[in-house]
């Protein structure tokens, strides 16, 4: 008698401690899962904050820019400007230029440097932009033709889309990183053989028409 009560004592502090172990284990897994859902909160911010720090970086990663092409009258040719958003993506001046080689978005203005020219750099020094172009500045002369007309537009619509940022002053064309000598046996300084780009050149407002 004395034994079975003894193993009844022991059976039911073993039922208890079972029971406590039970709602420890509940409880553990209760606090894991709180634990989850609070990292799972911080992940989820992390996550937004990233998105949205991304679409500003993109939306201030795009700007308007003030090209300028060439538009005919019943007599003259003179520059246009043409202002859109463009997307920047290291080097801002290149870019603008860039697109100022893309040519113009309306069909009333006309490109002024040929499509498959490349802009090697823009540097600025002392209020001087100095743009370096890739050979087919001068050697492309089939897509548009050079004349004295089309090289002081096309010479202008560079120097004018440059120096609508406040810190450019002056513009100097080189190509190649050459401001002399030939490539293809053409003369660099000559440019497109009548104007030249011997020198550099500041904003002309005389060369702008009416929109």
């Amino acid at each position: 008698m004395f034994y079975t009560g003894l193993i009844f004592v022991l059976s039911f502090y073993l039922l208890l401690y079972r029971i406590k172990e039970i709602f420890t284990n509940i409880k553990i897994s209760v606090t894991k899962m709180k634990k989850n859902k609070l990292t799972r909160f911080f992940i989820v911010s992390i996550i937004s904050i990233s998105v949205l720090f991304l679409i500003v970086t993109l939306s201030s990663c795009t700007r308007s820019a003030t090209l300028y092409f060439t538009a005919s009258g019943e007599t003259d040719f003179y520059l246009v400007k043409e202002i859109r958003k463009i997307s920047v993506s290291g080097d801002l001046y290149k870019s603008v230029l860039e697109e100022l080689i893309k040519g113009p978005d309306t069909d009333d203005l006309y490109p002024v440097i040929p499509s498959d020219v490349r802009v090697n750099s823009v540097k600025i020094s002392d209020s001087t932009a100095t743009v370096d172009f890739s050979k087919e500045i001068i050697t492309n002369f089939e897509e548009i033709p050079h004349s004295s007309t089309t090289e002081i537009l096309a010479i202008f619509s560079i120097v004018n889309t440059l120096t609508e940022f406040e810190e450019i002053e002056r513009v100097k064309i080189t190509i190649e990183g050459k401001d002399s000598g030939e490539i293809d046996g053409l003369s660099i300084a000559d440019f497109w053989g009548h104007v030249g780009i011997y020198e550099e050149f500041t904003r002309n407002e005389e060369i702008i028409g009416n929109s």
